[in-house]
């Protein structure tokens, strides 16, 4: 909520106020009054100008310079990322008043909100498309911010609609978990495919809320009952096929630390969506945000030189050598467009009706189709563990994981004595079953999961590439049955005959990447893969990875 800050009852001790302060940075302009956007302001002028002040004195300096080094980015943000013209047009009047002080101004670290499109190729802060505008607006009054992610995500904002209703109702209304507790989840959740990115947005609406720093100083001294879910988040994140029903009973298990059946069901829908967040994160190049320890760097505003070099994501790093090939809205400067002619003239048979007739397969083929397709995913091979051939987890993320050397085995050689079998989604299906679970256990969450699944499946702007009038249908099938394909799951009515069709090996690698080892996908991945595709259709590519993974997940939690 809005807090009104009434000029006439502050004073200079107040801006010193970590209480206040906290009230101010957080929710002070997130309105859409521009009258009460004008007061909050007005009062941060205020707070700033008082910390220039307190430069000038010995006994105030040291805890003027902290205040002005923790919230001089959250000023830069706003004046780079607000959708409001007034709010960034006033920020920048305040930043310009340090002009000439002893003061270090954060500069932005990464020109793009994705290390592998260019920020010319993105929506704009301020469009001129009033739907994309109001989906930013909506976006900035939950978080504070328009985030990088939702920059990404603004190509398709039918899409965006839907999320943004998901994500505010999972994370930010009334449910069994309070806000700061779902958002320690999903840093747990992000931390399995090591996503700084996400860690860093987490970890600052955790601490927002009110949540105990010392959590994120030693994930150790958090709550049992918090720690007890590492089992289940690193099974769904990595071999979802493993969460059993004894995993369940052990959680909601009477006792001190125990949870309830509606408090379990939101946080396993928290881990699961944040792990395929972490995929498309990851496999966008997500940058980190500017008011981030990661997103910035600090200068003298009398000089032009940070104090170090902008950084380079790893996986960016290994591959500097081809950012100029990616696609200007269908410009392509890359050698390899096999993939994307092959998938074009399959989807023109389609079109023209000139496929084979062959006869429909017997269900005994469809089962040997499958089984085919999961052992050539494993025969892909893993992604080397980073650009550097290295497994190293910073300590910044590695102190939220445990047993870091858990991660994906392919469904195909989990082995007999496992006593896995098929995930056969016609025994229990998302639209059968999954569906009015979800919603029992957790009121409305099914209504609004199964909107955005809708949608992104059936969400087509009829082109491929240049092409237009183009019917994806088949291959936006392809993608969704191929990742539930490599997580162990069968549909008995889908011939994957299909997705040999439409899918390239290099595009199938991609997938299986974002899909299993987000963490190690590189400019190169990201670049080649149907080459002839715009920015915009490799973002709806992402999305479609990200919501089939998420039902994957939930359908395995559920049945269990």
């Amino acid at each position: 909520a809005f807090v009104v800050f009434p000029s006439a009852i502050m004073n200079d001790d107040d801006f010193y106020d970590e209480s206040f302060l906290r009230k101010l940075f957080l929710t002070g302009i997130n309105t859409r009054d521009p009258k009460a956007r004008r007061q909050a302001l007005d009062v941060v002028s205020g707070v700033v100008e008082t910390w220039k002040d307190g430069l000038s004195s010995d006994e105030d300096k040291e805890q003027a310079m902290g205040l002005l080094a923790r919230h001089l980015p959250t000023i830069v943000r706003w004046k780079t990322a607000c959708p409001f013209k007034d709010v960034r047009e006033r920020c920048g009047e305040i930043l310009r008043t340090l002009e000439g002080k002893p003061v270090k101004v954060p500069q932005l670290r990464h020109p793009s909100a994705s290390a592998f499109i260019p920020e010319t190729e993105l929506v704009p802060i301020d469009t001129d498309d009033e739907v994309e505008r109001d989906l930013f607006v909506e976006a900035y009054l939950v978080d504070n911010r328009v985030s990088n992610m939702v920059r990404l995500m603004g190509y398709h904002p039918r899409y965006l609609t839907s999320f943004l209703r998901f994500h505010i109702y999972l994370m930010h209304h009334d449910g069994p978990l309070p806000v700061h507790l779902r958002h320690y989840i999903a840093i747990l959740a992000a931390a399995r495919h090591r996503c700084t990115y996400l860690i860093s947005l987490c970890e600052a609406t955790f601490q927002a809320y009110g949540g105990d720093p010392i959590w994120l100083e030693d994930p150790l001294r958090a709550p049992k009952k918090i720690r007890a879910l590492n089992h289940v988040n690193m099974k769904l994140a990595h071999q979802p096929w493993l969460v059993k029903p004894d995993d369940i009973r052990d959680l909601l298990h009477p006792g001190l630390d125990s949870w309830s059946l509606s408090e379990l069901t939101h946080a396993i829908v928290i881990l699961a969506h944040y792990h395929s967040l972490a995929g498309f994160a990851l496999g966008c190049a997500l940058n980190p945000e500017i008011d981030s320890r990661e997103g910035h760097v600090v200068s003298s505003p009398r000089s032009s030189e940070s104090s170090s070099p902008p950084a380079t994501p790893p996986a960016v790093a290994s591959s500097r050598s081809s950012q100029g090939g990616g696609i200007s809205d269908g410009e392509n400067q890359h050698s390899e467009t096999f993939g994307f002619q092959s998938v074009m003239e399959q989807l023109k048979q389609i079109e023209n009706n000139s496929l084979d007739d062959a006869m429909e397969p017997t269900a005994a083929e469809l089962e040997k189709q499958f089984e085919t397709e999961t052992l050539a995913s494993a025969e892909l091979g893993d992604p080397q563990p980073t650009a550097t051939g290295t497994s190293y987890i910073s300590p910044r993320i590695a102190k939220y994981i445990e047993d870091p050397d858990f991660e994906h085995q392919d469904f195909a050689r989990r082995g007999d004595f496992s006593g896995v079998s098929t995930f056969r989604i016609q025994d229990f299906s998302w639209e059968d079953q999954g569906y009015s679970l979800a919603n029992r256990l957790f009121p409305d969450i099914g209504q609004f999961l199964d909107d955005k699944f809708k949608l992104i499946v059936n969400l087509t702007y009829r082109t491929f590439g240049k092409n237009e009038e183009v019917d994806t249908t088949m291959f936006r099938r392809a993608i969704w049955n191929y990742i539930h394909c490599i997580k162990g799951m069968f549909h008995d009515d889908y011939s994957y005959e299909e997705v040999n069709k439409m899918l390239h090996r290099d595009f199938k690698k991609y997938i299986r990447n974002v899909t299993c080892f987000p963490e190690r996908t590189t400019i190169d991945d990201f670049n080649a893969f149907l080459s002839g595709l715009h920015y915009s259709e490799k973002v709806h590519v992402n999305l479609l990875v990200l919501e089939a993974r998420l039902q994957s997940e939930l359908l395995y939690a559920l049945r269990a």
